[in-house]
């Protein structure tokens, strides 16, 4: 018997693929932070408390997973959340973990 699910396999990878992309300490935080506003590099690095290559290897990969976008101004790079389903994510992951 094959199990069924709501989800397409499809969308079922492109859960996990952002499951993933948000499975660190890190980049849970980058989430958080960008759930509210576009932020730069330099305003997550002071925020996170760490430092510009451990926050730019993160934002890649959240960025490769499907999860934030860019846009370049003169030398600074800014990230936002490309899917407003991100923020819903978080959302419930606070609602849940709170208690």
């Amino acid at each position: 018997m094959k199990l069924k699910t709501e989800l397409s396999k499809t969308q079922l990878e492109l859960a996990i693929k952002g499951i993933q992309g948000i499975a660190h300490p890190i980049r849970l935080l980058i989430l958080y932070a960008l759930s509210s506003k576009e932020m730069s590099v330099g305003e997550l690095v002071t925020l996170l408390g760490t430092s510009q290559s451990a926050a730019s290897q993160h934002l890649s990969k959240m960025k490769n997973n499907g999860i934030l976008e860019s846009r370049k101004k003169s030398n600074m790079v800014f990230y936002s959340l490309k899917d407003p389903k991100f923020k819903e994510l978080v959302t419930t992951i606070i609602k849940i973990y709170k208690k």
